[in-house]
C-alpha cells in the first residue's frame, strides 16, 4: 500500500475514533462496533511504521488484533445471542462478529503454517549440520 493511502486512511481512522468518543460520552456507553475507527488507525499506523521501526508496527498490529478480536467477539455473541432469541439485532454487529471468526480462523492458519516452516528449516539445518 503506498505511503500517501496509508497515511489517508490514519487520518480518517482517527477522526472516526474522536467521533466514536464524542458519541460514548453523549449516549454514556460504548458499542463494539465503535472500536472499528480505531482498528482502521491502528492497521494503517502498523503500515506506515513497518520499514523504518518494524518492531513497534509488530505492537500496532498486535493491539490491533486484540481490539478487533474482543470487540468483534462482544459484538458477535450479544448479536447472534438476539437473533437465536428472536429479538432485535444489529446487522453491524453481526457482521462484525463473523469477521472475527474469519480473522482468527485465518490468523491461526498463518501461525500454524510459520511453526511448520520453521520447524521443517530447523530439522534441515539441524540434518546438515550433523552430515
Amino acid at each position: 500500500m503506498s505511503r500517501r493511502i496509508s497515511q489517508g486512511i490514519l487520518v480518517v481512522g482517527s477522526i472516526g475514533v474522536l467521533i466514536n468518543i464524542a458519541d460514548a460520552i453523549e449516549s454514556g456507553h460504548l458499542e463494539p462496533h465503535h472500536a472499528v475507527p480505531a482498528v482502521i488507525a491502528l492497521g494503517a499506523g502498523g503500515e506506515l511504521l513497518k520499514e523504518r521501526r518494524p518492531r513497534a508496527a509488530r505492537a500496532l498490529y498486535a493491539v490491533m488484533s486484540v481490539l478487533l478480536v474482543v470487540a468483534g467477539s462482544v459484538a458477535g455473541a450479544r448479536a447472534w445471542a438476539s437473533l437465536f432469541k428472536g429479538a432485535d439485532y444489529s446487522w453491524l454487529d453481526l457482521g462484525l462478529g463473523v469477521l472475527v471468526v474469519l480473522y482468527v480462523a485465518v490468523s491461526t492458519g498463518r501461525l500454524l503454517a510459520h511453526l511448520s516452516h520453521r520447524a521443517s528449516k530447523s530439522r534441515r539445518t539441524a540434518g546438515m549440520l550433523s552430515e
